[in-house]
């Protein structure tokens, strides 16, 4: 019986022994595990080919230039005997801004006002025909190692109260700016700027300190020999809503050879819908071999929210005693409404009442509706 078991078994193809049992399921499972290392194999190469991939387009995206800016469009209507009613395409500006290094950037605005249009002759490429303006108001260098300071070096805003440096057309209620707005302080300079932040208890000190070539000398050349210099501080607390109090001054001398002294003051207080922001200031002018004389002004404005609705009135003097006239103030009463369509989309619609008193210019009024959108941050 077992010599017939014995024979049966090595002549049936489908009978094996138990060791040859163990080794065919070793088999297998070499096998599938093979399979397996292969998948993950796959997947481990997608997945590099994916992180490169990821790199790649951070890189781009590390070093794009970010592209901001705004537009706006107006109907001015007017009684002035000097100026037409009429529409305008007042500006097109973008901000071109990259951060090149982790502590390097570089900002630059330029601005398309009234659609410029320059041709030249085709003879001699003298210009024919040019109207608008192409400004570059600013394009610097800053380097950032810290978010307490930072040095800026170009042309930049010049620091001085408030409205010159925050005046963009989306966030300002008004379409004019306040009469002594760049009669007193410059608008641009062309220098180097030092800013440092330091927080005082819930509070912040803000100052600027820059040094440039003066008012009358962007691009190329300094005229004169002499350098204008100023500073501004701002100390900013959570004084009802918020509450911003400061100072500037600035000093330059000419390419006529008047040294002026500017100082100012300026205040903010937001508290709940309401805004009152407010500006004074002063220059002394000292002409080489004439007398000296004082340009003044100052400027209060109300706005207040009421869901997409703004309501702003603003009150504006300015006294340039350089004109020989025996009451020499200006004064401009303005009120305006705005309507946000969108956080970035704004219509305005405002009213001006210009006076001059004694200085020989008659008294106009002007109306002006405008539509300004908004890309990016400014």
């Amino acid at each position: 019986m077992a010599a017939i078991l014995v024979a049966g078994m090595v002549a049936s193809p489908n009978l094996c022994w138990p060791q040859d049992l163990d080794m065919e399921r070793l088999e297998g499972e070499v096998e599938e595990l093979k399979k397996k290392n292969e998948e993950l194999e796959r997947r481990m190469e997608n997945m590099e080919a994916d992180e490169e991939e990821d790199k790649y387009n951070l890189g781009i995206l590390a070093g794009m230039v970010k592209i901001s800016g705004y537009a706006d469009a107006e109907l001015r209507l007017t009684d002035s005997e000097d100026e037409n009613s009429g529409f305008r395409a007042r500006h097109l500006s973008l901000f071109f801004n990259a951060d090149v290094q982790p502590s390097w950037r570089l900002f630059s605005e330029i601005e398309y006002e009234d659609t410029p249009f320059i041709e030249s002759a085709h003879t001699t490429d003298n210009a024919d025909t040019i109207q608008g303006k192409i400004f570059v108001e600013q394009m610097y260098i800053e380097y950032h190692p810290s978010v307490n300071w930072d040095l800026r070096f170009g042309r930049y805003l010049t620091p001085a109260g408030i409205w010159s440096i925050y005046h963009y057309p989306p966030y300002v209620p008004t379409q004019t700016r306040p009469l002594m707005i760049r009669n007193i302080f410059p608008q641009v300079a062309d220098g180097a700027q030092l800013r440092f932040s330091h927080p005082i208890g819930g509070s912040l000190l803000d100052t600027h300190l820059y040094a440039a070539n003066g008012a009358g000398n962007p691009g190329r050349l300094d005229r004169n020999e002499s350098k204008a210099f100023g500073a501004r501080v701002n100390y900013s607390m959570d004084l009802l809503d918020h509450f911003d109090v400061g100072a500037s001054y600035y000093r330059d001398k000419d390419n006529d050879d008047v040294t002026g002294n500017s100082y100012g003051a300026h205040l903010l207080v937001n508290y709940k819908d309401l805004e009152l922001q407010s500006e004074f200031a002063t220059r002394y002018n000292d002409p080489e071999g004439a007398p000296g004389y004082t340009d003044t002004g100052f400027y209060a404005q109300l706005a207040y929210d009421i869901g997409k609705w703004t309501l702003a009135g603003r009150f504006d003097w300015f006294d340039d005693e350089s004109i020989a006239a025996a009451d020499k103030g200006s004064f401009r009463y303005t009120g305006a409404v705005n309507y946000h369509f969108a956080h970035n989309v704004v219509a305005k619609a405002e009213y001006n009442r210009n006076e001059f008193g004694d200085s020989g210019i008659k008294d106009y009024n002007e109306v002006v509706f405008a539509t300004v959108i908004n890309i990016g941050d400014l």
